[in-house]
């Protein structure tokens, strides 16, 4: 693994390798492992039942994009590399254009792709102020591949955790780059920063799997061979504001009555959530990941 700090070179592209067909036990075990995990983590009913709103929603606030993206993350600089100029990136999951936007220039043309119609509003925002043409696709990857355009390069950055099929969805995001794809996650799931609130409000004990090593299991498994580092997660990651603005978004995701703000606003005072600090970057290129691939279809 490259130190975290050193950007990637060209002669540092991954060699890629055919999977086997004594390898297909374990593409099944990897994929049932992460889609078992990400099962452990359902909000049980008679809990879910008590949320005024849903917890697992997003403020659009929270990912617009910057007047300037910050360009000098790792995870933008080892996608820049492999943009051609003038090239076009697609952003699966893409939020506001976080990742997407880092990458204009040399990108001139983004598409998003999220299920938020918010979301999109404001990825095309931050495309038109930094001068790059756009599109976007309403719906849920990969249900939205068919109509959805190639790309130089696919970035999807903290979307894997939502996903239980993960097989079709790596399929269709190296299916849908003509030079490379480019994932971030956090090294664990990002909802285990609230493990010890859960326990503390809902004598629940929750999950920390899968992780970024059980992802890359999973790409080892489909015969994707990637680059891998790991990077301090942005200031962003994790909530700002006052405390009780805190406590309204703790409370959301506790599922948690906002009658119980002031509840929440002690417990904060002493217990911070233990907020996930780093994430893993991935990057592979495409031609010979596409011939170890199946069809997208499939678990």
């Amino acid at each position: 693994m490259r130190n975290p700090q050193e950007p990637a070179t060209a002669s540092d592209h991954p060699t890629q390798h055919a999977r086997p067909q004594s390898a297909t036990l374990a593409l099944v075990s990897a994929t049932k492992r992460w889609a078992q995990l990400l099962s452990d983590w359902a909000i049980p009913d008679q809990i879910l039942a008590m949320a005024a709103t849903s917890p697992w929603e997003h403020a659009v606030a929270t990912f617009e994009v910057a007047n300037q993206p910050d360009r000098t993350l790792l995870s933008a600089r080892v996608a820049r590399e492999i943009v051609p100029p003038s090239g076009s990136v697609l952003d699966v999951g893409c939020g506001g254009g976080r990742a997407a936007m880092a990458l204009v220039p040399p990108a001139s043309h983004v598409i998003g792709v999220d299920a938020d119609d918010g979301m999109l509003d404001a990825f095309a925002t931050a495309a038109r102020r930094l001068g790059a043409s756009s599109e976007t696709i309403f719906g849920t990857w990969p249900a939205v591949g068919a109509k959805t355009p190639p790309a130089d390069v696919v970035v999807c950055h903290h979307v894997a955790y939502n996903v239980a099929a993960i097989k079709p969805f790596v399929a269709a995001l190296t299916a849908h780059a003509r030079v490379g794809v480019v994932v971030v996650l956090p090294v664990v799931h990002p909802m285990s920063c609230w493990n010890r609130a859960w326990e503390h409000f809902w004598k629940l004990e929750r999950p920390i799997g899968p992780t970024s090593d059980d992802f890359v299991a999973v790409l080892d498994a489909l015969g994707i061979s990637a680059e891998r580092w790991e990077m301090d997660r942005p200031d962003q990651s994790a909530p700002a504001g006052d405390l009780r603005a805190r406590a309204t978004d703790a409370c959301r995701r506790l599922c948690l009555d906002p009658s119980r703000l002031d509840e929440v606003m002690e417990y904060l005072a002493t217990a911070e959530p233990d907020w996930v600090r780093t994430d893993t970057v991935l990057r592979w290129t495409v031609p010979a990941s596409r011939d170890t691939l199946a069809s997208p279809s499939g678990d």
